[in-house]
């Protein structure tokens, strides 16, 4: 891939520290969860893994408030996980939202009925599968794909499955959220 994801990674690490840095890294991705909440249909029965939710949780955080819904957040970096903890106990969600340190490319032994796959989550593809295996029937899959000037930064999805709707998104790194269901 490219330096951007780590670069991108260690910014949220620094900015989970500080609220005032927490509040502006995710200001933006508002309007990115509202599209994605009407896309999915997503409310507050469903339970939802949030897969790449790096050191500042913001799509955890923001479907927890946006809907009322439990979440997952999952990550890879142990010290994300740690840092993303934090900011779920500062934002005094931990009834809502719990955080696991976890391959998403690997089997879930919890339900979910929805999940919203990161832009930097990898391999996209085995993360689709193992989701498919875990979710329950007809469950919501949405996943960030990159724009075009950062199709080398960031995998995009393939598969043949064709997505069931697209959002398109107002973001530099991904353009769209894609939205696939579980048969």
């Amino acid at each position: 891939m490219s330096w951007i994801p780590s670069a991108v990674a260690v910014w949220e690490k620094i900015s989970s520290s500080s609220k005032i840095l927490t509040w502006l890294y995710s200001r933006p991705y508002r309007g990115v969860l509202e599209n994605e909440i009407t896309l999915a249909g997503l409310h507050k029965n469903d339970i939802i893994l949030n897969i790449g939710c790096g050191a500042v949780p913001f799509t955890a955080l923001y479907l927890a408030t946006l809907v009322g819904a439990k979440v997952y957040a999952v990550d890879i970096d142990p010290m994300a996980v740690r840092l993303a903890g934090k900011c779920v106990e500062k934002a005094g969600l931990s009834h809502r939202i719990k955080v696991i340190e976890k391959d998403g490319a690997k089997t879930f032994d919890f339900p979910f009925t929805a999940s919203v796959i990161a832009l930097q989550a990898a391999p996209k593809r085995l993360i689709l599968d193992a989701v498919k295996k875990a979710a329950l029937p007809g469950a919501r899959f949405i996943f960030r794909l990159p724009s075009s000037p950062y199709k080398d930064h960031y995998e995009s999805l393939s598969t043949d499955l064709p997505p069931r709707a697209i959002s398109p998104q107002p973001m530099r790194t991904f353009d769209r959220s894609v939205l696939y269901v579980n048969a």
